[in-house]
């Protein structure tokens, strides 16, 4: 007589349960790092990609001895503050802070920020560079202006990120100063919030 051995082919029903429940387990304890991580990086990749966007606007400023415009456009093609919207570097060539596609040129056209996060600049309008790298105001401070960049999350302070434009017109990331894991512009208590 022959003896028949039969192998086994896949989980039983209680590893199969076993294997969920850890599986379920490690989800529950590693998603809210994971969406941490990602909210963080998505930050991060904004403000780096804006401040990209603004040195390469005063580079081209200084190189081409032009006027360097970056603003949101509305339909009219006129600056206005909805950055959340999206915004342009252009070549203005009167420095009006409206584009004219007959006498400017873009530079570059960003698209809109993820939805729910908020762009805004303390200066208005647009961020116009004049030949010299310089921002032409009237105003003797050594900040010109900030860009803040908030998600769209109840705890946004945590997360939220700015770039500081000074005097000379050189833009720099806020940082986390007093180490109260929320990054501020420039003192101890001046968080960043987007109102």
């Amino acid at each position: 007589m022959k003896l028949i051995t039969v192998v086994q082919q896949g989980f039983t029903l209680l590893e199969l349960m076993i294997a969920l429940a850890l599986i379920g387990i490690g989800l529950t304890l590693g998603l809210p790092a994971l969406q941490q991580t990602l909210l963080e990086s998505r930050v991060n990749n904004a403000i780096l990609s804006l401040n990209k966007d603004i040195i390469t606007a005063r580079s081209y400023a200084v190189s081409y001895e032009t006027t360097v415009t970056l603003c949101h456009l509305n339909t009219s093609n006129e600056c206005d503050n909805l950055w959340s919207n999206g915004y342009t570097g252009f070549i203005d060539e009167n420095a009006d802070q409206i584009f004219d596609s007959a006498t400017d040129e873009k530079l570059f056209v960003r698209g809109a920020v993820s939805t729910g996060d908020i762009l805004q600049f303390s200066d208005g309008n647009s961020l116009q560079y004049q030949f010299d790298g310089t921002i032409s105001t009237t105003f003797a401070v050594s900040e010109i202006g900030t860009f803040r960049y908030c998600p769209g999350i109840d705890n946004a302070i945590y997360y939220s990120r700015a770039i500081i434009i000074n005097q000379s017109g050189r833009p720099r990331p806020s940082s986390d100063i007093d180490n109260d894991s929320m990054d501020e512009t420039s003192g101890d208590n001046d968080h960043i919030i987007c109102n």
